[in-house]
């Protein structure tokens, strides 16, 4: 084989790397950034949960009240009308005007349950009206979740790999962003009176 022919295969060769190297340079970006994502996409699901679980209960809430005090059901009931008569002059499509009413009522009864919540930090995180909340479980505000909830979304998504859940809410439980709730358990006091 002449020097010539060395050299092209050389050649050949050094490109061949080259263009390997290219590609898996590309890859590794493109991995990096899925992963970057998909970190991000664990608390995305977890907000998303947590806020479907709110306002589910604020629904059950409101309507629970209304069913209690029949006032609340003819307010509700205006809404849902207004929203319905608002709905059909703006698009003059009935069955928009229908989802309209029906999504002014859902959102009425909604804002009739809203309250103080809270969430537990346990094994699992549920979340309660901040006013049922029970002894023997870490309590933290829903404000305050959702603020460490979106700072460890930010982290996951420069790269911050954070595990499963268990280790999401270990994360969880050390951030200074949350406010915890907690109950006094009621302890009796013995008073000695003095006889005159």
């Amino acid at each position: 084989m002449s020097s010539n022919n060395w050299e092209q295969t050389l050649d050949e060769l050094k490109q061949e790397i080259e263009s390997i190297k290219g590609r898996a340079e590309t890859f590794s970006m493109k991995f990096e950034q899925m992963r970057r994502q998909a970190e991000s996409f664990k608390i995305a699901f977890l907000n998303h949960r947590l806020e479907a679980q709110r306002r589910s209960l604020a629904w059950t809430r409101g309507y629970t009240s209304i069913m209690r005090d029949r006032k609340g059901l003819g307010a509700s009931l205006g809404v849902a009308a207004a929203g319905l008569i608002f709905g059909g002059i703006i698009t003059r499509d009935k069955f928009a005007a229908v989802n309209a009413g029906l999504s002014s009522f859902d959102a009425a009864l909604r804002e009739l349950g809203e309250t103080a919540w809270a969430v537990s930090l346990g094994k699992d995180l549920r979340l309660v009206p901040k006013d049922n909340i029970t002894l023997g479980k870490i309590w933290v505000t829903w404000e305050s979740l959702k603020s460490a909830l979106a700072q460890l979304e930010r982290e996951a998504s420069q790269g911050v790999a954070l595990g499963s859940l268990d280790s999401i809410i270990s994360r969880l439980q050390r951030r200074r962003e949350l406010v915890y709730v907690g109950l006094l358990e009621a302890k009796p006091i013995w008073l000695k009176v003095r006889e005159p």
